[in-house]
Order: C-alpha cells, then structure tokens, then sequence
C-alpha cells in the first residue's frame, strides 16, 4: 500500500497539480465577480423590466450567463479544495512512511 502511494505521489505530482488548480479557481471566480457585476449594470431597468418579466422582450445574454459562471467558479473552487485536501494527506502519508520506526 506504501508504495503505491508513493508512486502516485511522484507520478501525479500533486503540489503543482494544487497550486495550478487553486490559481485557476482565484481566477474564474475573479471572472465571475466581474461579470456578475457587470450583469447587474446591464440588468433592464424601469419599463424594460416590466416588458421581460412578461416575457415581451428577452433578457441581455449576460444576465442569463452570470449564474452559470458562478456555477463554474464554485464548482472549481470546491475542486481546488479537494484537490489541496488529497495532496495534505499525501504529503502527510509519505511523511509518516519516513519516519523510522
């Protein structure tokens, strides 16, 4: 079992596999805060709201993006979590299998 886990270790190469999905993560939920906020601004207003709230005019398509960039943004982020969870165990598996006994 200890050697399987340490080839995974070095095969997998967690510690870069971690950090990369942790900046990916920062950068779409960035993206996401920018463009929600950007949906907000461009969310119709007065009479316009009336007209697509019974369906007479359509929604800006950026209103209609904006939750499902958060969706991916959340859904990236809870990976990088996982993700740096299993290369805490790893680490701390490989630590352990060094000590001497």
């Amino acid at each position: 079992m200890n050697h399987s886990l340490q080839f995974l270790s070095r095969s997998l190469q967690h510690k870069h596999l971690s950090n990369s999905t942790g900046a990916i993560a920062g950068f779409v939920s960035s993206v996401s805060i920018l463009v929600g906020a950007l949906a907000a601004h461009l969310a119709p207003h007065g009479w316009k709201r009336v007209s697509v709230a019974l369906h007479f005019a359509k929604k800006p398509l950026i209103v209609k993006l904006a939750p499902y960039l958060a969706g991916a943004a959340v859904t990236i982020a809870v990976a990088a979590g996982l993700l740096r969870f299993y290369s805490w165990l790893l680490e701390r598996e490989v630590d352990q299998s060094k000590l001497p006994e």
